[in-house]
């Protein structure tokens, strides 16, 4: 493999950090009320924040997005580039220049919600996550406290599978980001026609790792080595292999359902790109 052609990329600086409880619930604004429209970075925002019918993270997450590079846990200070657009950004008024802030976490997350509407009417997804579910290898999902950040925020609603590509939402236009900031206001963050529309015609590059790369150039999700190609949407399965106490419930069959979830995820890439046309990778935490 020509090393060269392997761009590292981080999904979110916090992707395999545990989501403490402290995200458990979100107290926030009525539905409806005018949320991003106070100032061009709304940095001043509470830490929680929500509207009814999205999944919306801690401003911290947003205030985060600015740092260039992170240093891996346990890679021996491996540093990985992220692949958010701060300047693009401000062009579009999404945020100030002091960074990323409560609007542009709203319309990312009714991106996300949307998206993940769409691909779970268009894929066989959830069949697959059920097939895990009732497997007799005992896969258990992993306790909420200690999902990832994409697991934790997943709209999706399923035990094992969830998206795990990044949602540079700066990429989209104008015209497609008006709409979203529109629906927002009004308080209508369903996943209407429109705006499946909208998601159907820029997924393929607002989820891609890197714009300026080609689309075969491989790139590296997680602190696992996992690869993809630059062009894809990124899933990720997640099993639980630990009792209360911490400990391997069964090595011997932990073993079984790490080859049981391997071969099922290579299923999965085949059939999910093939039902919408467009590739799709499905990663296996273990």
């Amino acid at each position: 493999m020509n090393m060269r052609r392997i761009v590292m990329l981080v999904i979110c600086v916090i992707m395999a950090i545990p989501f403490l409880s402290s995200c458990d619930s979100f107290a926030g604004r009525n539905q409806g009320e005018d949320i991003i429209k106070s100032s061009p970075s709304n940095t001043s925002t509470p830490s929680e924040i929500s509207i009814e019918g999205l999944k919306i993270p801690p401003l911290s997450v947003a205030q985060r997005l600015t740092e260039k590079i992170s240093n891996v846990p346990g890679s021996s200070g491996f540093v990985i580039p992220m692949n958010y657009d701060l300047q693009l950004a401000v062009e579009k008024g999404l945020c100030g220049e002091e960074g990323f802030g409560e609007k542009y976490l709203y319309i990312q997350a009714l991106y996300r919600k949307v998206f993940e509407s769409w691909f779970l009417e268009a894929t066989s997804l959830r069949d697959f996550d059920d097939q895990m579910a009732s497997s007799e290898l005992g896969l258990l999902p992993v306790p909420e406290h200690r999902q990832t950040f994409y697991q934790y925020y997943s709209t999706m609603d399923l035990q094992f599978v969830y998206l795990c590509s990044n949602i540079p939402i700066e990429r989209l236009d104008n015209t497609d980001l008006a709409m979203l900031q529109s629906a927002i206001e009004k308080g209508e963050v369903d996943a209407t026609l429109e705006l499946i529309d909208m998601v159907q015609r820029t997924f393929s590059d607002v989820l891609m790792a890197f714009p300026n790369l080609e689309d075969d150039v491989l790139c590296g999700y997680g602190y696992g080595g996992d690869i993809s190609p630059n062009r894809s949407i990124v899933l990720e399965v997640r099993n639980w292999y630990f009792d209360d106490d911490g400990n391997f419930r069964d090595a011997e069959n932990n073993v079984k359902m790490d080859d049981y979830m391997r071969s099922l995820a290579e299923e999965m890439q085949q059939t999910l790109s093939e039902e919408i046309g467009h590739r799709v990778v499905v990663m296996v935490e273990t």
